[in-house]
């Protein structure tokens, strides 16, 4: 019987077109047919083994959605935010709750064919909602804590089973899940996402999305490192861009869009610039300081031209 190996493209990352291969059974078997052009190519034998992702039962996640007098995140949510929207917005990311630390939330990673990659459980303060990171970090991953092994994890992006529900909708991304899910209340005209850490924007989390208009909210002092990940994606046709606003207001690092609009910093909304004002700048200053959320409502509307300047009309 034979078995015939298939050649292999380590640039295209992919097997090659065609029906390049041998038979490894060279003793008795003189199949071969290689590429011409090979100067990439190697044999399976050498090839990347593709695993599939693993994922887990939905019954948990559901299972999950209860106790949340017991929810840390929740309870924070409930200073900001009415009964009605809390619950909108938890059967929106189907957010949990996890025993694991008394009053952990579990956010879980729901890919674009509704299958459940894992869910992150983390700890978060009820009264600031900052997260729990001491005697420990408080993350974990429901995978490990039910002892699935082996569990092949690969991450999708927070809410990318939202991607389909409005097709004409931007998509921006934010870095925190706790982040994404406020400004979905806050700015409900985006459909909202979070890579789920800094060095989690990568190229193969934002495929599912390619074809969507997209905008990336970095953290402050993460602009430089994302805008460069984002360049390279607008090279390869991607619809994306890396918003400058957080990283122009003087405002600690790590600061996020939900810092911004829970806790406004008046003194810190200035437009930056090493130029001379135009009036349509001097104006959005004008209204910044009677309303300091004006420049976040012009960034997050995409009032920004391409060097992040106001686009508004003065009447």
């Amino acid at each position: 019987m034979k078995s015939f190996v298939r050649y292999f493209d380590n640039e295209q990352n992919s097997y090659v077109e065609g029906d390049f291969g041998r038979c490894d059974r060279q003793t008795n078997c003189k199949c071969h047919l290689a590429p011409k052009n090979n100067g990439a190519i190697t044999t399976l034998e050498n090839a990347p083994v593709k695993v599939k992702a693993s994922t887990l039962n939905p019954g948990l996640l559901n299972r999950s959605k209860k106790n949340f007098t017991q929810n840390n995140f929740v309870q924070f949510l409930r200073i900001h935010f009415s009964e009605e929207e809390i619950e909108l917005v938890i059967e929106k990311y189907f957010i949990g709750t996890s025993s694991h630390w008394k009053g952990a939330t579990v956010f879980w990673q729901i890919n674009d064919q509704n299958e459940v990659r894992t869910g992150k459980v983390m700890l978060y303060n009820p009264i600031s909602g900052s997260r729990v990171k001491k005697p420990s970090n408080h993350i974990t991953w429901v995978h490990k804590l039910l002892k699935i092994d082996p569990f092949n994890l690969k991450q999708c992006l927070f809410g990318l089973h939202l991607k389909n529900s409005n097709k004409s909708k931007t998509i921006a991304i934010t870095e925190a899940e706790k982040t994404t899910v406020m400004m979905s209340l806050l700015l409900p005209k985006y459909t909202w996402m979070a890579t789920g850490g800094k060095g989690n924007l990568k190229r193969e989390l934002l495929l599912p999305i390619k074809e969507y208009n997209i905008v990336v909210y970095p953290d402050k002092a993460e602009f430089e490192d994302w805008n460069k990940i984002i360049a390279a994606l607008q090279s390869e046709g991607f619809r994306i861009r890396c918003s400058r606003f957080i990283e122009n207001l003087d405002v600690p690092v790590g600061t996020d869009l939900a810092d911004i609009y829970l806790e406004p910093r008046q003194s810190n909304f200035i437009i930056p610039t090493q130029r001379k004002q135009s009036k349509v700048e001097i104006e959005v200053q004008r209204l910044a300081e009677i309303n300091p959320e004006i420049l976040t409502l012009i960034s997050v509307f995409d009032l920004l031209d391409e060097n992040d300047n106001p686009i508004i009309n003065i009447k």
